[in-house]
């Protein structure tokens, strides 16, 4: 018999098992790397000079995203120069 507790808990039980799930399933599938490297992008060299070719699960992954907020091609494009733009950034500011 389920108790009031057990439903109340539910929730969070599935909840849990959808982050573990989603977790396992992500770094299974994706290793961490340089956005330069996920990108395509060379960060020795001027970087909007540059087309961004994302890896394949990455761009599967950011499509996601990208469709949902409904960006354009130049939009996308943005997206991936602004980031390393900010990453080439920070590596100055750390003098790496």
């Amino acid at each position: 018999m389920l108790t009031h507790d057990m439903i109340d808990n539910r929730e969070e039980i599935l909840l849990e098992h959808v982050k573990t799930l989603l977790r396992n399933s992500v770094s299974a599938k994706f290793a961490v790397g340089s956005i330069f490297g996920d990108c395509d992008i060379d960060p020795s060299k001027p970087i909007r000079e540059q087309e961004p070719n994302p890896l394949p699960d990455r761009a599967e992954l950011d499509n996601i995203i990208f469709d949902e907020l409904g960006l354009t091609a130049a939009e996308r494009k943005e997206v991936y120069w602004s980031v390393c733009e900010l990453v080439k950034q920070g590596w100055r500011r750390r003098g790496v």
